[in-house]
């Protein structure tokens, strides 16, 4: 029930709307059951009787005059004194117009949920999006991506059903029963019993099963999910697929998936179809009683009249489609309780990262960035960081080198807070990072980093990232000083050109110097530079650091490099090992000290020649 008021909390916006269309399906509802009830004197008239029943209403009812009154009420005046060709026309018009306004009154209860069902699905698919986007690097370390995919679009879509289109139909159908219900007690309240008798069967059925579909359902979705995961993995990495001929195996590991999946659907699905021929072998039942029983009270007891049998038999027939229809919801919901399931835990997911309350401005870099005694561990227990004392100065070259491993990447995503540490602290002009407004704080920093990330968007909106109406004037500074800007102009449509979901469109050279533009865009006072050259070729890699090289000055620069000629000019090499820093200082310095950097030279130039000499 938690889950169920969860989901409904989404119609709460959108109430007026969905009030209208509950209040056009009672109307509807009761016209729909009233309707049934003008057979009566459409019988009576057309064989020769009393239209309403005249002075026999209590015999015809059974005791109850209510339906009777009802007609009086309503058709007595177009019937009562007429010749019954007339009176036949007056009803069968009165009928036209019932079924008229029923019709319309339908229409509206239709379009209305279909309008909140699709603001409830936007709604629950923007919550999540958001929620999404705020989570840290370690939801997505141990996630995977299809997973994430699923969860926002296909379960997002499974619970539509539940918030309006299943519950509105069930408040719909409890409407339509109860109006039902109303007019066969009126009729007969000792047939009306027998019927009520086999409602307990149903209600036994659907408890028994309710627990097995919603496990049933969710291996599903998992199964969804991993397809899936599956899918977007192989496509984001089929130039390896094809390059090591791997489509065979590949299409077989997708076979087994998919399997898998079968197998849970069908498992799932042989409970859930068993459910609408149980119901139905309950309904058979419950008619075939009330025929039996009905009888007896037409033929032996005589406490009831052919018509109204006749007629009760019609409305007992109607109501099993919503009584139908309220025993199997629970089955025909558990495919959206399970997706809400999966969706509101992703939602759940804690956000590791966010505003302290409180949370102070950042209003720029003036002093120093210091590390002090900072650790960080993915894991309890196992520490990635340890004992990280470090001070960055404005202005200051800063590299992180070390063998891979080494925790330089992790140290680096310390500072714009994609991790916060678990022991120690960093500072920035003296105030805790984690006291900071962390949308402020990474507004003073660039990164650009080995793996470039270019969006299916043109050249502009790529450089102008998160800055929709951005001074073209701007963007082409940011271009100029990346050494991007005469490639850009070579394009079909210039910096209006699309460039493909991932830039595929450019080479690696011309999607790192976009990547710089970007970083650059917002003029930020410190940059990171992350293996911004590693991937490239040796011409690619020119341009890139020459962009590089122009865009440090001035600058504060954290540069994380496995290619050491590219930091022998850094004001501080810091290297790391283990997790700890292990050596500090100047190039030279480092060269004469001996130890795990000159290691690191030596096994990328050798120890011959005047690989050793000083930084030129």
């Amino acid at each position: 029930m938690k889950l169920y008021l969860r989901i409904l909390r989404y119609v709460r916006p959108h109430l007026a709307l969905f009030s209208w269309a509950i209040l056009a399906m009672t109307v509807y509802a009761v016209l729909d059951a009233f309707s049934f009830t003008l057979l009566i004197p459409f019988l009576n008239l057309l064989f020769g009787g009393d239209a309403i029943g005249g002075g026999a209403a209590e015999s015809l009812f059974a005791g109850r005059g209510v339906i009777a009154d009802l007609l009086r009420w309503s058709v007595g005046w177009l019937v009562d004194g007429r010749a019954p060709m007339e009176g036949l026309r007056n009803v069968v018009i009165f009928l036209f117009a019932v079924f008229l306004v029923k019709n319309v009154a339908l229409y509206i209860y239709q379009v209305s949920v279909s309008v909140v069902e699709g603001r409830v699905t936007r709604d629950m698919r923007n919550d999540i999006y958001a929620h999404l986007l705020h989570l840290g690097f370690p939801f997505f370390q141990r996630t995977r991506t299809g997973q994430v995919i699923s969860r926002v679009t296909n379960d997002v879509e499974q619970m539509r059903g539940i918030v309006t289109g299943n519950v509105s139909k069930l408040i719909s159908q409890l409407f339509q029963a109860l109006a039902t219900l109303v007019v066969m007690v009126g009729l007969s309240w000792k047939l009306t019993l027998v019927s009520a008798l086999f409602l307990p069967p149903m209600l036994g059925l659907w408890a028994r099963l309710r627990k097995r579909l919603r496990r049933g359902v969710l291996k599903v979705l998992n199964a969804t999910g991993e397809v899936a995961s599956q899918v977007q993995e192989t496509v984001s990495g089929i130039r390896l697929v094809k390059a090591s001929g791997a489509e065979e195996w590949e299409t077989e590991r997708f076979r087994r998936l998919t399997r898998g999946q079968y197998k849970a659907w069908v498992r799932n699905e042989r409970w859930r179809k068993f459910f609408p021929p149980a119901t139905e072998m309950i309904t058979a039942t419950s008619i075939l009683a009330l025929l039996w029983y009905g009888s007896y009270l037409v033929l032996a007891e005589r406490s009831l009249t052919a018509t109204a049998f006749l007629l009760f038999l019609t409305m007992a027939g109607k109501l099993m489609s919503p009584v139908k229809f309220i025993a199997q919801f629970p089955s025909i919901v558990q495919p959206g309780l399970a997706a809400a399931e999966r969706a509101f835990e992703l939602m759940d997911a804690p956000v590791e990262v966010r505003d302290a309350p409180g949370a102070l401005p950042v209003t720029g870099f003036r002093d120093e960035i210091r590390f002090e005694g900072a650790a960080f561990a993915y894991a309890p227990g196992v520490p990635v960081l340890s004992g990280i004392d470090l001070r960055i100065r404005p202005g200051e070259v800063v590299a992180l080198v070390g063998p891979s491993g080494a925790g330089k990447s992790t140290l680096a995503d310390l500072l714009p807070r994609f991790h916060d540490v678990t022991e120690g602290r960093i500072t920035l002009d003296g105030a805790d990072l984690r006291e900071l407004r962390l949308a402020e704080l990474r507004g003073l920093l660039g990164i650009v980093t080995q793996e470039t990330i270019l969006f299916h968007d043109t050249v502009r909106a790529n450089i102008a990232y998160g800055v929709p109406d951005a001074a073209q004037e701007l963007v082409e500074a940011a271009a100029r000083a990346a050494n991007a800007h005469d490639f850009i102009a070579s394009l079909p449509e210039g910096y209006d050109t699309v460039l493909g979901e991932k830039g595929t469109r450019l080479s690696g050279g011309q999607r790192q110097r976009i990547a710089i533009a970007r970083a650059l865009f917002r003029n930020p006072p410190i940059l990171i530079l992350d293996e911004a050259t590693s991937a490239l070729d040796t011409e690619s890699e020119r341009l890139v650091q020459q962009a590089i090289d122009e865009v440090m000055a001035g600058r504060t620069v954290l540069v994380i490099a496995h290619r050491l000629s590219t930091v022998r000019r850094a004001d501080q090499i810091v290297v790391l090992e283990g997790g700890r820093i292990v050596q500090r200082g100047t190039h030279d310095e480092l060269l004469a000290l001996g130890g795990t950097y000159r290691r690191l030279y030596e096994m990328q130039f050798g120890a011959e020649g005047n690989v050793l000499t000083p930084a030129e």
